[in-house]
């Protein structure tokens, strides 16, 4: 990014007295017209056009250029601004490489956890929950091919718009959640599972693995449930007088309910209406901020994009925006793959150390909690205290 502190014409060096800044301006409009008119770069690109309209150009762009230094600081904003944009088509790629590795991590823990395989760094099932934050340092997964590079790509361009997770940001996906991603609704389907992590399986042929036993899921819940006896022997009974009624939540239509029931002021039972009115509309799916995300989306996108027949206006526009966005991704997606690629040649890959980890692993505080309720059960159980179970 420039630095604007060194412009030559930063508010700084400008005279702040409005007559002076006239004259100033006025000056600098004289100075930039006698410069093009002495420019070779500039006559020799000049020369290229209509000889009458030259003057009449010249004479606009100096006024543009004036207009434009006035006013530096909201273009140059205007340019950081689509900057950040297209870079985060660049860092939805980088992400969309570390969904390869989640998934083949997840396959991993299926293998892990039917004791078919041990792994350096894993003792307990919470260790794929640590491993899952900090995916770009594990040592043990196998670096992205170019060939799951181009099945993320298929992805992206034939699946992802369906999906309701987007794994291009995934700030809200639990990657690594097994129990999350393995239940079993009433029909007998892993409903929960990823859209991503399925497509991935139907692409590889590994959907398999799901129908592995737990066997080290099993054994570790049977030493939680041995440390939580002994803890309820001790005299820290959870009390049986649980309260089962629903849960009530200050917002929206339990705030409307109770209003009807409670309020009886007639100017305020109809304010509760418009209150419900409003919450009803912001509550509507889409949501009014991804449509307004949508239209700014679409708003700078740098090519022709149509909306589909078939949905509603709303529907269709986030459904154009999302589409767009992973079209843009998948292009980005090539760079973000060479990269990727020179900085494994090099060896740089990880993005902490080994010593890091190790810090990040033991300052872990819910990993900690889950090694300590294994290692107590198992000494309670009469076994070792270690986790060769």
């Amino acid at each position: 990014m420039i630095d604007f502190e060194s412009f030559i014409y930063n508010k700084k060096c400008i005279p702040q007295d409005t007559l002076e800044k006239e004259q100033f301006f006025k000056k600098l409009e004289e100075q930039f017209f006698d410069e093009i008119g002495k420019s070779e770069k500039a006559k020799s690109y000049l020369d290229q056009f209509y000889g009458a309209d030259i003057e009449w150009f010249v004479k606009n762009y100096v006024q543009k250029k004036i207009q434009i230094i006035q006013s530096y600081e909201y273009y140059d904003y205007k340019y950081r601004e689509y900057e950040d944009y297209e870079l985060s088509f660049h860092k939805r790629a980088e992400s969309a490489l570390q969904a390869i590795q989640q998934k083949k991590l997840f396959n991993l823990q299926l293998l892990w956890r039917a004791d078919q395989l041990k792994l350096e760094g894993v003792n307990i099932c919470y260790d794929f929950m640590f491993w899952e934050k900090h995916i770009t340092s594990c040592s043990f997964i196998e670096p992205v091919t170019e060939s799951e590079k181009e099945m993320m790509k298929e992805y992206l361009l034939t699946k992802a718009n369906d999906a309701i997770d987007d794994i291009t940001v995934g700030m809200y996906v639990r990657w690594q959640d097994y129990e999350e991603q393995t239940k079993i609704d009433e029909h007998g389907l892993m409903s929960d599972m990823l859209d991503w992590y399925d497509f991935y399986d139907n692409r590889r042929g590994t959907g398999n693995l799901l129908l592995l036993p737990d066997i080290r899921g099993e054994k570790e819940n049977f030493y939680f449930s041995v440390n939580r006896a002994i803890v309820n022997q001790s005299g820290s009974q959870i009390s049986e007088n649980v309260d089962t009624r629903p849960r009530l939540f200050g917002y929206g239509a339990v705030i409307v309910a109770f209003a009807e029931a409670y309020e009886t002021d007639v100017h305020l039972r109809q304010l509760y209406k418009g209150y419900a009115i409003v919450t009803n509309r912001e509550n509507k799916i889409p949501f009014p901020e991804h449509i307004e995300s949508a239209v700014s989306t679409l708003s700078q996108a740098d090519r022709n994009v149509y909306l589909p027949s078939h949905l509603n206006w709303d529907e269709a526009l986030v459904y154009a925006a999302k589409q767009y966005i992973n079209v843009k991704t998948a292009e980005a997606l090539d760079i973000v793959y060479d990269e990727y690629c020179m900085f494994q040649e090099m060896g740089m890959i990880a993005t902490e150390s080994p010593e890091e980890i190790e810090r990040l692993y033991k300052a872990d505080d819910i990993v900690k909690l889950y090694r300590d309720a294994i290692l107590k059960g198992r000494v309670l159980n009469g076994d070792s205290e270690d986790f060769n179970f």
